[in-house]
């Protein structure tokens, strides 16, 4: 027997070997670009196996599933769906679960905007998990917490990325009867790290301190990938291509080394339901259309088909086939690739200029996006599309 040491950079950060560990001696350290990786006292460890057992790098085929329905989703309750990042159909899930006593996992600020995830209980939990957080998520100690709650019988909805639901389902053993997972369609994570060089940046740019964040409002222009920042005096609305973090995340050069070899990104699902944007909508339901957002739902487990049972009576939802819920999802095809910039991207990470120095180029296309109306560019696509 060894201990996970060998893992290197197929380590997704999970946590899982750092919970499981009997002697308590691995801890999760970051490096220099901020990701964490598990450091082992070797003067503690026993080589019980236990951390190889509970990696999901090495369970890989560990509850997997190909989707057996896809569904296009709007939750009807105005509000919600306006804070979520789509359809809202992971804050349906968590609404249903929370209504029937149970309690959900998921990402969330904290009070210094750092992500991580956190048990919620009731409504008010129930806001900080909606939208999208484009950054890795510390798990803490979430996969414990989730095993607590199994014992007592609690019925249990995690929420997360794929590898994050692949090291809770390692970690766990195997699947539990009160336990339900969602995975998001995910295009890789930045580091916590780069998060907060952002957040400094841009509260020196506002001149002041950033109080909220928000990766996908939908305020101004709808359903998109518009960022918006708060701080007590000014409301900051952008494209997230714009933006010096959100250009370099939606070009995949700042991403953790094991989302470049990422084995979820297929079709071949981890959780009970994926869920994701239905980038796709125009095209092939364009009735179904709105600018409030429209989710796709993967169903990929029995489980997850009754999950969803109760989730539509919350929603409108329609038939999807497979192709359509695939459209513009490159990585429910295969991981995003590795570009050659990701190998310098992190050098200067320390210095106090590095997001002055970072560059979003001139982008024509998207700066004229911008400014269009966006019930402008619906009706031209709809005039391209006939």
């Amino acid at each position: 027997m060894g201990n996970i040491s060998n893992i290197d950079n197929k380590c997704v950060g999970c946590r899982s070997c750092e919970q499981k560990c009997p002697k308590h001696c691995i801890t999760m350290q970051p490096t220099k670009e901020g990701f964490f990786y598990p450091v082992i006292d070797d003067e503690k460890c026993i080589r019980c196996g236990v951390c190889e057992k509970a990696c999901p790098v090495n369970n890989t085929k560990l509850h997997r599933n190909n989707p057996q329905e896809v569904w296009a989703f709007r939750n009807k309750a105005e509000k919600q769906i306006m804070q979520s990042a789509s359809g809202g159909a992971a804050d349906v899930a968590c609404g249903v679960v929370l209504r029937q006593g149970g309690i959900v996992f998921g990402a969330a600020y904290d009070d210094d905007l750092v992500v991580k995830h956190i048990a919620v209980s009731d409504e008010k939990g129930r806001k900080k998990l909606q939208s999208s957080k484009y950054v890795q998520s510390d798990i803490g100690n979430c996969f414990l917490e989730t095993k607590v709650a199994l014992q007592k019988g609690q019925t249990v909805l995690f929420i997360g990325t794929p590898c994050q639901i692949a090291g809770l389902y390692a970690f766990l053993g195997g699947d539990k009867d009160n336990l339900f997972t969602i995975d998001l369609i995910c295009h890789g994570v930045p580091s916590p790290k780069l998060f907060k060089k952002y957040i400094e940046y841009q509260s020196k740019c506002l001149r002041g301190k950033i109080i909220s964040y928000n990766f996908r409002s939908k305020d101004k222009r709808g359903w998109g990938t518009q960022y918006q920042i708060k701080t007590k005096t000014k409301i900051k609305i952008r494209i997230l291509s714009l933006d010096r973090y959100g250009k370099h995340f939606m070009d995949g050069d700042c991403y953790r080394e094991s989302c470049y070899q990422c084995n979820y990104a297929n079709l071949n699902r981890v959780a009970d339901i994926t869920v994701g944007d239905f980038w796709g909508i125009l095209n092939c339901h364009p009735d179904f259309y709105s600018s409030k957002g429209v989710s796709s739902v993967f169903i990929n487990t029995d489980k997850g088909k009754k999950l969803f049972e109760r989730m539509k009576s919350y929603a409108d939802v329609i038939s999807a086939t497979l192709e359509e819920g695939k459209i513009k999802q490159g990585n429910l095809v295969s991981p995003t690739k590795r570009t050659v910039a990701r190998d310098s991207f992190y050098i200067d990470i320390d210095q106090d200029d590095f997001f002055d120095k970072l560059s979003v180029g001139l982008q024509i296309k998207e700066r004229v996006k911008s400014v269009i109306p966006v019930s402008l560019i619906k009706t031209i696509k709809a005039k391209i599309k006939h």
